[in-house]
């Protein structure tokens, strides 16, 4: 079968605008595999060579001994809770402001989520202060991510929780290819997990990963997913989308990298739309790139944030800006399903104040020049119309 790139492009990306689609180098490493797999038929197994394949390029490029593939990000932030045996007796402690997954995978082990608030003005992430704050003697578990291109202090967080006896999951679900301190995101944590999901920077629908060195941690997830045979599997043919992409992933790393330091250089003249990071420590991922907004006002006043984000979301939009807002925390939440030591004030502003930039508008050969300067103009156009 002669391996036309044509087919598998048609099934994957219909109905994808231009920005959406990968590089090209990359789509036709996606091409190429699911050509194979075609071929060869193998595209219907569970398990394969693509599979294998995939396990050995994660264990190498993250130093680690034990990969497991499963079948969502979200599941792998379960299964490596079960996996560290964190129990209905345990609390997790989990950022007040995350993705609304991490809550629920607490719940459906029976642990009791701690929430803790990201300090004030350091962004989206947590801190070994922070944790500080609100741990106990129940706490067994900690769920750190890193969120819309910041990274989190692992070094530190890690010195902490071992001094606490506190086990880390390290959710690297937004952050693929990220280096924090050295060492690749997914690696520092006793666990490391990866999403697949259909919009992130690596993607094959659906699908995640699970990394770690304790063996007696991937014993225990092997047990629980063995059904009589793998219940909760990412696919071969998912595998190898995966692995197509993985391949070529530090160069649209490092464009991405290099657009959204670009980017943000440029908006340095209007302060009311700001990252609350340093964009060249390390080497952070952006499957969204995070903005805070910040006008005139009280910063207590959630109400005029929320406004004020609303009219430059509004803006984007009318200039063709994929943009939109980022969490809503775990504030309005019932304080029945969770214990909260300190008030939630920053997960509140962070809710209300962050926009984000999806990934499609950071890597694009053909457009991305384009895509830079739409931006530009869609905040100069939004900071005289708002007299910002």
């Amino acid at each position: 079968m002669e391996r036309s790139g044509a087919f598998p492009q048609v099934l994957i990306y219909r109905g994808m605008s231009s920005q959406e689609k990968p590089s090209s180098t990359t789509a036709d490493a996606i091409s190429a595999s699911l050509m194979e797999l075609l071929a060869d038929g193998a595209w219907r197994a569970y398990e394969g060579v693509h599979s294998e394949r995939l396990k050995v390029w994660l264990s190498q490029s993250l130093g680690v001994e034990h990969v497991r593939l499963c079948c969502s990000g979200t599941f792998a932030v379960e299964l490596a809770l079960r996996g560290l045996k964190i129990s209905s007796e345990d609390e997790v402690i989990l950022s007040a402001y995350d993705f609304p997954g991490n809550f629920r995978s607490v719940d459906d082990i029976g642990a009791q989520v701690v929430l803790c608030d990201p300090p004030v003005d350091r962004g989206w992430v947590l801190t070994p202060e922070a944790l500080e704050s609100v741990v106990s003697p129940k706490c067994k578990g900690l769920i750190v991510s890193h969120l819309h291109g910041q990274l989190a202090p692992m070094k530190q967080i890690m010195e902490w929780a071992r001094s606490s006896g506190i086990k880390v999951v390290e959710d690297a679900c937004q952050a693929h290819g990220a280096v924090v301190d050295g060492k690749p995101v997914g690696s520092w944590g006793d666990v490391g997990v990866f999403s697949y999901g259909g919009s992130k920077l690596v993607s094959s629908g659906r699908g995640g990963s699970v990394v770690t060195n304790d063996p007696l941690v991937a014993q225990r997830m092997t047990i629980f997913c063995d059904r009589g045979n793998n219940a909760f599997p990412l696919s071969e043919i998912q595998a190898a989308l995966v692995l197509a992409q993985y391949e070529s992933l530090d160069k649209d790393h490092q464009s991405r990298l290099q657009f959204a330091r670009n980017l943000v250089e440029r908006l340095k003249p209007f302060p009311w739309l700001h990252v609350p990071f340093d964009m060249h420590d390390d080497s952070p991922a952006f499957y969204k790139l995070g903005f805070m907004v910040k006008g005139a006002g009280a910063e207590s006043d959630m109400e005029a944030h929320g406004s004020l984000r609303s009219k430059v979301l509004d803006g984007f939009l009318n200039h063709g800006i994929e943009a939109g807002e980022g969490f809503r925390g775990f504030a309005s939440r019932s304080p029945k399903r969770y214990r909260v030591p300190k008030p939630l004030e920053q997960c509140q502003t962070l809710a209300a104040t962050t926009i984000l930039l999806h990934h499609s508008m950071l890597l694009n050969p053909r457009t991305g020049a384009d895509a830079m300067d739409r931006v530009i103009e869609a905040v100069k156009h939004i900071n005289q119309e708002l007299q910002l």
